[in-house]
């Protein structure tokens, strides 16, 4: 059947109209609710920033891990020409995603050259649903990253100062990743990190049990990061935030937050990474 450009328009606004009404009745119970739902829709985003990709020269490889039980990903990007580097920004993927996601999602070379970072930018595969700690099938995602990687990157580009990036599971796995390993890094930066505030709240599969959440909740070992470089994003309509600002709160030392308008999205993500590498980009300076 052939359907008209008029009638397909109608329908379409038609389509939207109910959503609309549907949302509209629940905006005076949780209009937060309502933003969720029209983001679904693909009605509500983020504000993005997409800016241009700058040169650089790349390596990719990959290297069989005995902590991850498989061959493993990489991509190390790096600003062309022999100016030494500022340091190394280690990114940690969200769910479902792989060492492609600070090159292929968040653009992190080209945000790091906007605010003038000259950087090496480094990826790993993680895992589908890691969430980067140990576990119940022998697995760990976090000594792959500690063990194995890191030492692969110093191999690739030399010794300088290291700070994590993670969004979403990467994350609370960057906060976990440098909560553990403190003189690894300069400087800590998740976006939307996946945080809950009890065992019974978490996402199915996040953690083995409760127990295992309790062993890797990152609430515990807050205080460990005073001295880094602390810079934490996350949208108003994640459903992240509550988790976020409370781990936020508990932190009684200096950092940055960037709370704004914005959903758990990659556009967010985008917006926020530069924001993010200008407050941490002291901790690569500072003498």
């Amino acid at each position: 059947m052939t359907v008209s450009r008029r009638r397909f328009l109608v329908g379409g606004a038609a389509t939207l109209a109910a959503a609309g009404a549907a949302f509209g009745a629940l905006d005076a119970v949780d209009g937060t609710l309502v933003q969720h739902g029209l983001h679904k829709l693909g009605v509500a985003r983020s504000p993005d920033l997409v800016l241009p990709r700058p040169p650089l020269t790349e390596l990719n490889g990959s290297f069989d891990s005995r902590y991850l039980k498989r061959s493993v990903g990489w991509r190390i990007t790096r600003p062309p020409g022999s100016a030494p580097l500022d340091g190394v920004l280690v990114c940690l993927h969200g769910y479902g995603g792989n060492h492609l996601w600070a090159f292929d999602v968040v653009h992190v070379p080209a945000a790091a050259a906007h605010v003038g970072l000259r950087v090496a930018v480094a990826g790993v595969d993680g895992g589908h649903d890691s969430y980067w700690h140990r576990r119940a099938d022998g697995t760990d995602a976090l000594a792959m990253l500690l063990d194995e990687f890191v030492p692969l990157v110093r191999r690739r580009v030399g010794h300088h100062r290291q700070a994590l990036m993670g969004w979403s599971m990467g994350g609370y796995g960057a906060l976990l990743a440098a909560e553990r390993s403190r003189p690894e890094w300069v400087a800590v930066a998740p976006a939307s990190p996946a945080l809950w505030l009890a065992a019974a709240d978490t996402a199915p599969g996040a953690f083995d049990s409760p127990a295992d959440f309790a062993a890797n909740d990152v609430f515990t070992g807050e205080q460990t990061l005073a001295g880094l470089g602390i810079a934490v994003a996350c949208g108003t309509e994640d459903p992240f935030y509550a988790a976020t600002r409370a781990l936020v709160a508990r932190m009684d030392f200096p950092h940055h937050t960037w709370f704004t308008y914005g959903f758990h999205d990659a556009p967010f993500w985008r917006a926020a990474a530069p924001v993010q590498l200008r407050d941490i980009a002291p901790s690569f300076r500072a003498a």
